[in-house]
Formats: structure tokens, C-alpha cells, sequence
């Protein structure tokens, strides 16, 4: 009998402006990612675009991205919001919100929201 445990696959999708709010999810994500090999996601959504725009998270973002997590951002959002220029010079990638939320729960992914 194997004691191998197969990785949590869990997706964060942060959908606060409010740091206070938003700043645990991704910290929460990273600490799962390093210290229990998780298999994390992490997409920025609605209000969570400007947030991810506005240099109050490029602390966690670059956390993130070290720890191997490829944070996305929604691309239709970061339109809506003319936030495009300031997402630029971000570790983020933009696609399709939708379609990203469809394969969570395709793939089994747990969602969970900040």
C-alpha cells in the first residue's frame, strides 16, 4: 500500500480590490504551493483585476511567481477596467475567465474565493 498522497488541486480566485481581503488567499496560496506541493492556480477576476494592477500586491504576486504559480488575470475585466498598461508589467497572464473557471472544474480542482 502506497503512503503517497496525490497533491491538493486547489484554484484561487481572488475577486476583492480590499488587500486585506484578497492579500490571505494569495498567501495562502504560495504556503501551499512550497509547503505542500500543491497544485495551485490562482486567477484574478472582477475588482480583483484592479487590485492586481495596483502595486499594493507586487510583493505576493512576485511570491507567487517564484513559488512556481502562474497567476492569471481576466482579460475581459482588465478591458472593462483600461487597467491593460498597468497589468502589463506584471507576472500575469490574461485569458478567458470563463473558460479558466470551466477547466477547474473539469480538471477537479477545489475552488475557493477571497
Amino acid at each position: 500500500m502506497s503512503t503517497e498522497q496525490t497533491p491538493a488541486k486547489v484554484a484561487f480566485m481572488i475577486i476583492s480590490d480590499d488587500p486585506a481581503r484578497a492579500v490571505p488567499g494569495m498567501v495562502m496560496a504560495t504556503r501551499m504551493k512550497v509547503n505542500r506541493g500543491a497544485d495551485v492556480r490562482v486567477l484574478f477576476f472582477g475588482p480583483g483585476v484592479r487590485l492586481a494592477a495596483s502595486g499594493l500586491i507586487d510583493l505576493q504576486l512576485a511570491e507567487m511567481r517564484d513559488a512556481g504559480i502562474g497567476a492569471t488575470a481576466c482579460r475581459a475585466n482588465v478591458e472593462a477596467y483600461d487597467i491593460a498598461e498597468e497589468i502589463s508589467v506584471r507576472p500575469l497572464e490574461l485569458l478567458a475567465a470563463g473558460a479558466e473557471v470551466e477547466q477547474f472544474a473539469l480538471q477537479g480542482y477545489t475552488v475557493v474565493s477571497f
